[in-house]
C-alpha cells in the first residue's frame, strides 16, 4: 500500500492545480463528449467513457428486504470480465453497509482482476483486511481515506482518473454518525466528470461550506440518493451547490421496479429503478427524465 500512497502524495498538489484550472472555465472536454451509465441495483452504477470504465457500489450482498440486488447475470459478467463489465479501471465504495459493500465478493473480484484498484473509506479497507490474510497482495490495491465531515477534500490522480473525495454524513443523524460515507467525484480520461453521493445526508450547511471545492470542477452527472429529488432542501443542494448538468436518483426501493415512470413522475426527476437501465451521460446532457 506504501507504493500507492507515495504515488498519491507525489501527484496530489499537481492535480489540485489542475482542478482549479478546470474550474476556471477552461474546459478540456469536447462539446460532444458523452459516456454511458448502466444501473446494476441499489447504488450500483457502471460508468463508461470510451475505453475508461468505473464501478460504484457494485459488490454487495444484502438487500435488507427493501433494495434491489445485482442480478445473477450481471454478477457472472462482472466476475468473468464480460461486456459491458470488461476492462474496468477502478471500483469505488461509498461506505461499508451491506447494501453497498460486502467483503467476500469484492475480494473475489479483485483477485480475478489484478490491475483494478479499489477506493473507499478506512472502514471498507478494514473490512477487507479482516476478511483475508495480512500478506494478501490484493490489499496493496486498496486506497483508503480517513476523511471526516468538515475535512478538506482529498484530490488524487491514478492514470486516467482524476478523483476528488469528500466526507458527507450518512443519512440518519446521530444513529449513523459512526459510518464513514464518502462522495466520489471522478473525471474520466480528462473529459467527463461524474459524482456518486453514496448515502449522503441532506445537509445544506455542510454542502455550502464546501462550495469552493464543488466549483473547482464542473460535474456532468451526479448519482444522488433519491431522497434528494423532490425534496426542497435536497434540490437546493443539487441545483445551487453541486450544479450538475444531469442528476440520476439511486437507492430507490425495490418496489419501484417495473414502475420507474411512476416514481419519476411522482418525484419530478430522473431515477434508476430497473437493473439494466442505462443513460447517456456527459457534456451536453441536462437534467430531465429518462433517456
Amino acid at each position: 500500500m506504501f507504493e500507492i500512497w507515495l504515488e498519491i502524495v507525489l501527484t496530489r498538489m499537481a492535480w489540485i492545480m489542475v482542478a482549479l484550472v478546470l474550474g476556471s472555465g477552461e474546459r478540456v472536454w469536447g462539446h460532444e463528449t458523452a459516456g454511458a451509465a448502466r444501473y446494476l441495483g441499489n447504488e450500483g452504477v457502471l460508468v463508461t467513457l470510451g475505453d475508461v470504465k468505473v464501478l460504484f457500489d457494485a459488490f454487495y450482498a444484502d438487500s435488507y428486504g427493501s433494495y434491489v440486488l445485482v442480478s445473477e447475470s450481471d454478477r457472472e459478467k462482472l466476475m468473468n470480465d464480460k461486456p459491458p463489465f470488461d476492462g474496468i479501471d477502478a471500483i469505488f465504495v461509498s461506505h461499508a453497509h451491506g447494501d453497498h459493500f460486502t467483503a467476500a465478493p469484492t475480494l473475489a473480484y479483485l483477485r480475478l482482476h489484478p490491475d483494478v484498484r479499489l477506493f473507499g473509506s478506512w472502514q471498507v479497507a478494514d473490512s477487507l483486511a479482516a476478511a483475508t490474510n495480512s500478506d494478501d497482495p490484493v490489499l496493496k490495491r486498496i486506497v483508503p481515506f480517513e476523511l471526516q465531515p468538515g475535512d478538506t477534500p482529498e484530490v488524487v490522480q491514478i492514470e486516467n482518473l482524476l478523483i476528488d473525495v469528500f466526507a458527507i454524513p450518512h443519512v440518519g443523524g446521530a444513529r449513523m454518525a459512526a459510518v464513514s460515507n464518502l462522495v466520489f467525484r471522478v473525471t474520466l480520461d480528462g473529459l467527463s466528470t461524474v459524482m456518486h453521493l453514496g448515502d449522503s445526508e441532506i445537509d445544506n450547511v455542510l454542502f455550502a461550506a464546501l462550495q469552493l471545492h464543488w466549483d473547482a470542477r464542473h460535474t456532468h452527472v451526479a448519482f444522488s440518493p433519491y431522497w434528494f429529488i423532490g425534496n426542497e432542501a435536497g434540490e437546493r443542494i443539487l441545483t445551487d451547490n453541486l450544479k450538475a448538468d444531469q442528476v440520476i436518483g439511486i437507492h430507490v426501493p425495490a418496489e419501484s421496479v417495473g414502475n420507474g415512470d411512476g416514481w419519476r413522475n411522482r418525484l419530478g426527476g430522473d431515477l434508476f429503478t430497473d437493473p439494466g437501465e442505462s443513460r447517456a451521460v456527459g457534456h451536453g446532457h441536462v437534467r430531465g427524465g429518462a433517456r
